[in-house]
């Protein structure tokens, strides 16, 4: 099975060219080479084209669907693989954007931890260690874990060690946090005194994020009261009016609008609201 994967990943490189899928595989947290990955992409994909095929095919035909059976099964099987390939492709960068936005979520208190660590006079490999060995930083511990892991397994001296995982990691803000270290270190600065500023910027920042977000939510209320109490209530109240009346609106029944109204629209704008606010709120 591997051998095929790395002949179909050869072939992959080869025509299609990957650049800077590599770098992408490493921001990503994926410690493999891009030969592997491109071999399963397309290994992955071809697999999907022949099932799909297979399958469509059995079934157009045994409906009678003849020769445009056979082309439409075809058709499909390439949307099919090329689904599966677009997955293969985006993946890195989904994996990307997810561990960026845990990276940062967690700077702010890391920051502080490595301040008050710094603080009791540890070298700067301890800090790291600490950080590493604290799961509840997610992906940020996994950082100063690879910072540990240059140092302690492949030999690295605290700066290139930082620098080299400051090159990989996903996040421009840890980025710049990770060089503010080296530089510090580089120029014999006091470590400690850069530590308690960038914790005292990062709060400071995570305060304004989380206030702008809450007076954004006073907008959305404001917009929940309007929209989606005041209006159903109006709905409600003149369809009832209307529905003793009598008589329909665009061909259907009055009782029966109301109910769709009722069950089916109001239900589905308030999910729709729910999920927007889930998704507009900020990572930290």
């Amino acid at each position: 099975m591997k051998s095929y994967i790395k002949y179909f990943g050869k072939l992959g490189i080869k025509l299609l060219k990957f650049k800077g899928m590599q770098n992408q595989l490493l921001k990503a947290g994926q410690d493999m080479f891009l030969e592997y990955y491109v071999g399963r992409m397309m290994f992955f994909s071809l697999i999907a084209f022949v099932m799909s095929f297979v399958y469509m095919l059995i079934a157009f035909l045994f409906i009678g669907m003849g020769l445009f059976g056979i082309l439409l099964a075809f058709i499909l099987s390439i949307v099919s693989a090329g689904f599966v390939f677009f997955l293969f492709y985006i993946w890195p960068t989904k994996l990307i954007m997810s561990r960026k936005e845990n990276v940062e979520s967690n700077m702010p208190f890391v920051i502080n931890h490595m301040s008050a660590i710094a603080t009791s006079g540890v070298p700067p490999h301890t800090m790291f260690k600490l950080i590493a060995n604290t799961s509840e930083y997610g992906e940020l511990a996994k950082e100063c874990g690879r910072v540990v892991r240059n140092m302690e397994i492949l030999g690295m001296d605290v700066t290139s060690a930082i620098k080299e995982v400051s090159s990989r990691t996903p996040s421009i803000a840890l980025k710049t946090f990770f060089n503010g270290i080296n530089s510090t270190i580089l120029s014999g600065g006091d470590l400690k005194k850069y530590l308690h500023d960038a914790a005292k910027e990062s709060m400071n920042d995570y305060r304004l994020k989380r206030e702008k977000y809450i007076s954004t939510l006073a907008t959305y209320a404001d917009f929940y009261v309007g929209v989606l109490i005041a209006a159903p209530l109006f709905f409600v109240s003149v369809m009832s009016l209307l529905a003793v009346i009598g008589g329909s609106l665009f061909g259907v029944s009055l009782p029966l609008l109301m109910a769709i109204g009722i069950y089916v629209i109001i239900p589905m704008m308030n999910v729709v609201f729910i999920l927007f606010v889930h998704v507009t709120q900020p990572s930290v």
